[in-house]
């Protein structure tokens, strides 16, 4: 005899933490619609739970979990998701680039020339290899964007109700910066028609710039239904931050500059880092150096600029280090945000997983440390 409604409600009600609820709705379908009922009471409650972040030991990538990560406490291979993907994919090799709403973007490692890209969905144990990729560039410097059917605001009452963790793919962008006066090349999928359109040229406002630098950070932050990059370039003589904006449904891209009141002039050592707020708002991030104060910007669109905007910040967190740990100067780098958790490392590569509300840092001892480029990974669970 089955509890009342009611009765199980209560119960689950109780749990508190992010992680072990996501457990208990992933059950049954029953406790997966009184899971959504207790969540859409708390308005704190996020549609993202980190649950790690990806890296490369050796010549395997591996998942390093966060604290209360819902794949547990043990680092695990990427292949291990994929007990019956053929051999020939080689997944615990392939080198991740990108994830978004809980869907990976992963390189196959084969030898020959062309672009091989695969969307990885961890939950589910499956995999869509897309037709290769012909390039001219280098894959590390290039920019990538995972879209979700939830990031198609003029289909959201046609989505179909997936199970926590699910989520659809729709498009994938690959976008290469020359530099030196020449466009952007943009390359998109779209998994509707399971095909690479042919490239595009965009950005055309880049060749106005004397220097285009490459994409300070290769994973593009997606945003109602926008995918956005930071990248340092140079106009009339001055190095500035600038942002691109590719727009997923008509891949159409555009440049803006950041421009911030003068005491907040960011050098490019200061590594800012573009994120996602719970209501969607884009916000800017970026760590004072040395010290221990993270400092969130956003857009004032009242207080028009010469691209359309100035960044204002709206507020600083104090960064707590954990009570174990004693330094003199800390120089912290970001390495990617998720779900209200940034990922920073210290000066001796230390990694340590910030609550951007609370400014508490932990320190992410099992992992060891990390010298490379890491893409964080977090599971799409929305409201």
């Amino acid at each position: 005899m089955s509890l009342p409604e009611d009765m199980v409600s209560e119960v689950l009600a109780c749990v508190k933490d992010a992680a072990d609820l996501f457990h208990c709705a992933r059950t049954c379908k029953r406790w997966s619609r009184l899971v959504a009922n207790i969540r859409r009471r708390r308005p704190d409650d996020m549609s993202m739970l980190l649950s790690g972040f990806f890296t490369r030991k050796g010549k395997l990538t591996c998942l390093v979990p966060t604290p209360g990560s819902v794949f547990g406490p043990t680092t695990l291979f990427l292949g291990s998701f994929f007990r019956d993907a053929p051999r020939g994919l080689c997944l615990s090799r392939a080198t991740p680039l990108a994830a978004h709403h809980g869907l990976l973007l992963v390189r196959l490692p084969y030898s020959d020339p062309l672009l091989h890209l695969a969307v990885c969905n961890l939950l589910a144990g499956t995999c869509i290899v897309l037709p290769p990729l012909e390039s001219s560039w280098k894959y590390g410097d290039s920019g990538y964007a995972i879209f979700t059917t939830a990031d198609r605001p003029s289909s959201c009452d046609e989505q179909p109700s997936w199970p926590p963790g699910y989520s659809a793919l729709f498009k994938v962008l690959v976008i290469c910066c020359h530099g030196y006066h020449k466009p952007c090349i943009l390359h998109s999928f779209s998994y509707g028609e399971a095909r690479w359109k042919m490239p595009t040229e965009i950005v055309c406002e880049l060749t106005k710039l004397s220097i285009c630098g490459s994409l300070k950070h290769p994973i593009a932050v997606v945003c109602h239904g926008t995918a956005h990059w930071l990248v340092w370039c140079k106009s009339t003589d001055v190095y500035r931050w600038h942002i691109i904006d590719v727009d997923a449904e008509t891949c159409h891209g555009s440049l803006r500059e950041i421009v911030i009141p003068i005491q907040h002039i960011l050098p490019v050592t200061y590594e800012p880092q573009l994120s996602v707020a719970h209501d969607g708002t884009l916000l800017l991030l970026y760590l004072q150096r040395p010290g221990l104060q993270l400092k969130i910007c956003v857009q004032q669109d009242n207080v028009k600029g010469d691209n359309g905007g100035r960044w204002l910040c709206s507020r600083v967190v104090e960064l707590k280090l954990p009570t174990s740990i004693q330094a003199q100067e800390m120089y912290l780098t970001p390495l990617g945000e998720k779900g209200g958790t940034l990922l920073v490392k210290d000066n001796w590569m230390n990694v340590y997983a910030v609550d951007l509300k609370t400014g508490v840092m932990k320190s992410l001892a099992s992992c060891g440390q990390i010298n490379r480029k890491i893409v964080p990974f977090e599971l799409y669970w929305p409201v």
